[in-house]
């Protein structure tokens, strides 16, 4: 602060991150939805996708399991339940799309992702997360390793944005 005061250069230079120590931690950490470092990440995550566009303040969000929790129950498909609250199976999506997508299948789920009209032709909105409407157009199904790569994506991706302020250790 006294820096900050004095016009000077603030620098972290003493409390920068060990890389590989910072990936483990990160690897290790349970994200789950009561932590707000979740929301957190998931929303930072979000906003570094191109063309992720700023939503509005009113706009109430939630954690979406994109392989939902119900799927992963009856499938029993995945080799460790513990990649059902990986960070790599999380996205935010607004509430009013989530309570209709919440419990179904991937292929299900597009549909609320890019949007649809109903029967009667009422249009339903999409959800804003780019991130989300390029999943649902480009993949027939978010599976295992969806949730793998991504997770490994989102832990690179915010390693490389501290290390563009100086806060990696090299």
């Amino acid at each position: 602060m006294i820096s900050i005061v004095n016009d000077e250069k603030v620098t972290f230079e003493n409390y920068r991150f060990d890389r590989q120590q910072l990936i483990e931690q990160l690897n290790s950490f349970t994200f789950s939805n009561n932590r707000p470092i979740t929301k957190s990440m998931i929303l930072w995550w979000a906003f570094e996708q191109p063309g992720q566009t700023v939503l509005d303040n009113d706009t109430k969000l939630e954690i979406e399991h994109i392989y939902s929790r119900a799927r992963a129950n009856k499938e029993n498909s995945l080799s460790s339940k513990g990649l059902l609250e990986s960070l790599g199976n999380k996205a935010f999506l607004e509430k009013n799309i989530n309570i209709r997508a919440s419990d179904y299948r991937f292929e299900d789920k597009t549909r609320y992702y890019t949007g649809y009209t109903t029967a009667n032709g009422v249009e339903k909105a999409g959800t804003k997360n780019q991130e989300l409407q390029s999943i649902a157009s480009q993949q027939e199904d978010f599976t295992e390793e969806n949730i793998v790569v991504r997770k490994s994506s989102i832990i690179n991706g915010l390693i490389d944005y501290l290390d563009q302020w100086n806060l990696i250790e090299n």
